[in-house]
Parts: C-alpha cells; sequence; structure tokens
C-alpha cells in the first residue's frame, strides 16, 4: 500500500476541528462531566488539606479517595471515543449512551491500558526507540475495543496489524496533527489563566499546574483545577477525533 494513498495530515486536523464545531454541544456535555470530577477533586483536595496537615498525609488520603473519580474519568474517556466514532460515520450520538458504554467497557479499557503500558515499559527498558515503535504500533487498540469490540490482545494486533507496513506514515499523521492541538490548546489556556491571574491578583495562575495544595489557597486550586479541565476536555475530543480518522482511514486502505 503507498504510503501517499493514506490522509495528508492537515485533513486529520481540519476534519477533527470541523467534526469538533459541529457537534460542539454535544462535546460541551463530555467536557462538563470533566469539570464536575475536577471539582470533586478540589473538594476532596481541600477536605483532605484542612483534615491531614502535613502534606505526606495529605496527598496520601488524596490518591487514594480520588481513586473512583479516575475510573469514572476513564469511563468518559471511552464514551467520548464512542461518541465520536460515530459522529465521525455521521450516526447518532448521546452522552448517556456513550457513557453506558464506557462503563460497560471499562475493565476491558484498564486491561487494554495495562498492556499496552506493559509493553511500552518494556520497549523502554530496551532503548526509547522499542517504546515509540510500540506506542505507535498500539495507537489504535482503544479504538478496536470501543468501536468493533475486540478485547484484550485481539485489540493490541488489530492496531499493529494495521500499522504493519506502514509506521512512519501512520507516525507522522498521529505526530503532527496531535502537537498541533498541544500547542494550540496550551497557548489557549496560558492565554486564560494570565487573564484570570491579572483579575484575581495571583499571579501564580498563570504556570497553571500545583506542586503543593498546602500553599495555595481554595481559588488557586479549584481555578487551577477547572479551568485546564475545560481546555483539556476540548483538546480530547480533537486529539480522539485525529486518531480515529486514521483510524478509519487505515481500515479503508486495508
Amino acid at each position: 500500500m503507498p504510503q501517499s494513498s493514506l490522509i495528508d495530515p492537515l485533513d486529520i486536523i481540519s476534519g477533527s476541528w470541523r467534526n469538533l464545531v459541529k457537534n460542539f454541544k454535544l462535546y460541551t456535555e463530555f467536557v462538563l462531566w470533566m469539570v464536575v470530577l475536577s471539582v470533586a477533586y478540589w473538594a476532596i483536595a481541600v477536605f483532605t488539606r484542612t483534615l491531614f496537615p502535613t502534606k505526606l498525609g495529605a496527598n496520601l488520603v488524596l490518591g487514594l479517595s480520588s481513586l473512583p473519580l479516575s475510573l469514572i474519568f476513564a469511563a468518559v474517556t471511552i464514551g467520548v471515543i464512542d461518541a465520536v466514532a460515530k459522529t465521525l460515520q455521521n450516526k447518532k450520538a448521546a452522552v448517556g449512551e456513550s457513557m453506558l458504554v464506557g462503563g460497560h467497557k471499562l475493565i476491558s479499557f484498564i486491561w487494554i491500558s495495562i498492556l499496552i503500558g506493559l509493553m511500552i515499559a518494556l520497549g523502554a527498558i530496551l532503548l526509547v526507540i522499542p517504546a515509540l515503535i510500540f506506542a505507535v504500533w498500539y495507537s489504535f487498540a482503544a479504538n478496536s475495543l470501543v468501536v468493533d469490540g475486540v478485547r484484550g490482545s485481539g485489540a493490541l494486533k488489530a492496531s499493529h496489524k494495521l500499522v504493519s507496513g506502514r509506521w512512519w506514515s501512520v507516525f507522522f499523521r498521529l505526530v503532527i496533527p496531535y502537537l498541533f492541538f498541544y500547542f494550540v490548546v496550551r497557548f489557549g489556556l496560558a492565554l486564560v489563566l494570565l487573564l484570570l491571574g491579572a483579575v484575581l491578583g495571583d499571579p501564580g495562575l498563570f504556570f497553571g499546574d500545583i506542586t503543593d495544595i498546602t500553599t495555595v489557597s481554595n481559588l488557586h486550586i479549584l481555578t487551577t483545577t477547572i479551568v485546564p479541565q475545560v481546555a483539556y476536555g476540548f483538546g480530547l475530543v480533537l486529539a480522539t477525533a485525529a486518531n480515529l480518522i486514521v483510524w478509519f482511514d487505515l481500515k479503508k486502505a486495508k
């Protein structure tokens, strides 16, 4: 299969953007779910900081108590994949239905993520390059699970089969849109945090990340939790669409 037969990276970027604009209301509902989870995380952070004055105790309890939120977020991520796949195929998508898919396939999604993580870790032990090769090989495994219902190692094999023989073509079609959307989201987020920091008199908001929850105000924690989540939520939609566009194109060209 000639590499030139695959979709152009610029078409992937424009297709992802058009999909976001066309279905903005739908994806906003998913982002709101992410914001709710972020607020819950903020509430837990405030509670643990109040109850456990030591940094070690607060971080330990925060990590354990936020585990259920991480599972829900994983289900939301699966729901995003399901919804984006449907909209790209001009099918009707609904948040509730996609969230049910997320709950139903959560365990399989976690298992696949563990398998991919182990493969990439193995590659990293060998060298950086094998880890990168494995990451591209298995970059479509989640799509095979969510859209095609292929579970476990079968999803990894399906992804590897599509990439085999055109690794470099797939690599560039994954990396270019990802880097583009990453810098767009980061730039937009930096501007918003800079403006909010100026309004609230807290220049530290510009840096976004919180390294120690015991040294900043609750408002700072809340702002640097919600605002980035909104940006990353829409960034997730764009990146998911780009990944799915490449995946659908690979399946069509197979």
